[in-house]
């Protein structure tokens, strides 16, 4: 009697923790996600500029009919792809593309966890109700009380994919 006790608050102690786990991975998704988001739209603002710099340059030559005009026009966009340059090489991880795949392998990776904790959770959840359920410790968990837990089901809203662009429109 007391082994079988045991074992069911064993039981459902692990259905506690695996619901913790889930709580676990919620808050790591919900702390990471927004600071990745924060840095790609940073980066990719840095990358609009870098853009239209290139392309406000390229007007000024090619609105600029002297040779000297020209000339003055070539030495603006040299020295500022120099200092570009110099930029990428100290920082070569900065490219938008790579901040992209980035936050997408984050948002897949902390959905598997998620996906894997809220299975843990189940798991511990068949366990334990069939430790409650079956005879004879069904007769030991009316005494104490134990009661069935519930499974976890999936909202309607975790169904969907989380809409990065919004996020990304800050």
């Amino acid at each position: 009697m007391i082994f079988t006790y045991n074992r069911i608050v064993k039981n459902k102690n692990q259905v506690e923790y695996s619901y913790q786990n889930i709580d676990i991975q919620l808050k790591k998704r919900f702390e990471s996600i927004p600071n990745i988001v924060a840095s790609v739209q940073k980066y990719l603002e840095h990358e609009k500029s870098l853009f239209e710099r290139i392309s406000m340059i390229r007007t000024q030559y090619n609105d600029k009919s002297s040779l000297e005009n020209r000339v003055t026009s070539e030495i603006d966009i040299s020295k500022w792809l120099s200092n570009l340059k110099l930029t990428l090489e100290n920082y070569p991880d900065l490219k938008a593309i790579e901040s992209v795949i980035v936050l997408q392998k984050t948002i897949n990776e902390l959905a598997e966890q998620i996906s894997a904790a809220e299975r843990g959770y189940n798991a511990s959840v068949l366990t334990y109700n069939n430790s409650i359920t079956v005879f004879p410790n069904n007769i030991l968990s009316g005494i104490f009380n134990f009661r069935k837990a519930v499974f976890l089901e999936i909202a309607p809203q975790n169904l969907t994919n989380p809409d990065v662009s919004q996020l990304l429109k800050g």
